[in-house]
């Protein structure tokens, strides 16, 4: 039996669902309008606070303000302060230069360098038709001072910054080769930094990805298709020592390699969960190891975890440096630029890495001795692509192993007993 309600009942009803909708709005509205004004009262205590030294400062100091090299200081301390130990402040001159180490190019004299023991830079790599290559720099040279300032003062780091500069300028280098003290002067223009080699051995692909920039992709590419005209049987990637780069290029990468499924996701703040990279149906279905270390950092453990959580690949090296995080680059009005960390960065597995790093599935570690000249160590020498090597070759012939888990850790005992001798 149907029930009339009356119209009165209705309203009176229809006047509570309001009432009671328009309260938890203003509630919640209330609650916003206080956390804003909040944050705003913040940011105008700040920025009276900068005002009141900068009044100061201009009324009392004795010399002369640059006003560009004061705003970039203050800029650089506030995102010192966001306590985000990877977000940087560019100046219009290093926004240039990140934007070109993204398209692969530096504007110096083409050589690569590392800290030596000494405190002086030891030279890795000199790259093909670099200004320092046409003026005599080689490998293991030792550079000893730029401009004639001595790179125990400059400390390494700043030295290596010193030797670039605009395209068309000059830089003067001394170096030791041996015990002979050297020095040349060398015309600096903008050199394209290869971040691919690769190289066949026996009968398996090697590939050393340096960093994930623009260039990246287009070298990758043409080192998988040169291999497997050479009908290679499984491949090694070496990613020890890159940094990382650009995760969409690692992702382009990726797609190359793993069947469908999620290359990446990014974990915000609010604890939402983004898919960022798919891969298609297309793979290489070929045994793969990744080689690590503790350098290996960002879009590279990006690029060993996918393999790994798609079961294309074991890692072998050492534990990674744990950089599971994004970075957001904006371009400022005046050409400047900063960049932010806005999200985790999760492989397919979804856990997240960052501040922890990846394990290896096969541990293999260089001596001290080896990490200092591990640019002279080749894929004969190098414990750690040995090792490599010795998985893929498992991967592919079973029978060979007896007994699988067991010989693995003999041979990694037997190349650290390897690794031991050199250093006696």
């Amino acid at each position: 039996m149907n029930k009339k309600v009356s119209v009165g009942v209705l309203v009176s009803v229809a006047a509570m669902v309001m009432a009671l909708t328009f309260t938890i709005t203003m509630v919640f509205s209330i609650g916003l309008f206080d956390n804003k004004m909040s944050s705003t009262k913040g940011r105008e205590a700040m920025y009276s606070k900068i005002a009141e030294v900068d009044n100061y400062v201009r009324a009392s100091y004795v010399g002369d303000i640059d006003d560009s090299r004061m705003m970039d200081s203050v800029l650089r301390g506030y995102v010192a302060g966001m306590d985000d130990k990877y977000a940087r402040y560019y100046s219009v001159q290093e926004w240039k230069d990140i934007q070109n180490s993204f398209n692969g190019t530096v504007t110096g004299v083409g050589i690569a360098g590392k800290a030596d023991t000494s405190g002086y830079i030891r030279v890795t790599k000199v790259y093909d038709s670099s200004p320092a290559g046409e003026a005599g720099l080689a490998v293991d040279d030792l550079i000893i001072s730029i401009d004639g300032k001595d790179v125990l003062e400059l400390g390494a780091a700043t030295a290596m910054k010193q030797i670039q500069g605009d395209p068309g300028s000059k830089v003067k280098i001394g170096y030791m080769r041996g015990n002979a003290e050297n020095s040349i002067e060398v015309v600096r223009r903008s050199v394209t930094v290869p971040t691919v080699e690769y190289q066949k051995v026996d009968d398996l692909g090697y590939i050393r990805i340096y960093e994930f920039n623009n260039n990246t992709l287009s070298q990758f590419d043409y080192a998988i298709n040169q291999l497997e005209a050479q009908d290679v049987k499984g491949y090694v990637f070496d990613v020890r020592d890159n940094g990382g780069g650009l995760t969409e290029v690692a992702a382009d990468m990726l797609d190359m390699l793993v069947p469908k499924g999620t290359i990446a996701s990014a974990q915000y703040r609010d604890g939402k969960v983004e898919k960022l990279y798919t891969s298609d149906k297309k793979q290489l279905a070929k045994p793969m190891v990744v080689l690590t270390n503790e350098n290996t950092a960002s879009s590279a453990e990006l690029f060993a975890a996918v393999l790994r959580d798609f079961e294309k690949a074991k890692l072998v090296g050492t534990a990674t440096y744990g950089k599971g995080v994004m970075q957001e680059y904006k371009q400022l009005s005046d050409g400047s630029g900063v960049d932010v960390t806005v999200a985790y960065l999760l492989p397919p597995s979804g856990e997240i890495f960052d501040e922890i790093g990846l394990k290896p599935d096969y541990e293999v570690a260089l001596t001290q001795q080896q990490q200092q000249q591990s640019y002279q160590l080749t894929t004969k020498t190098d414990p750690q692509i040995k090792k490599a090597i010795e998985v893929v070759k498992a991967e592919l012939d079973p029978q060979s192993s007896s007994n699988g888990g067991a010989a693995g850790q003999e041979s990694a005992e037997q190349v650290q007993q390897e690794q031991e001798q050199p250093a006696a």
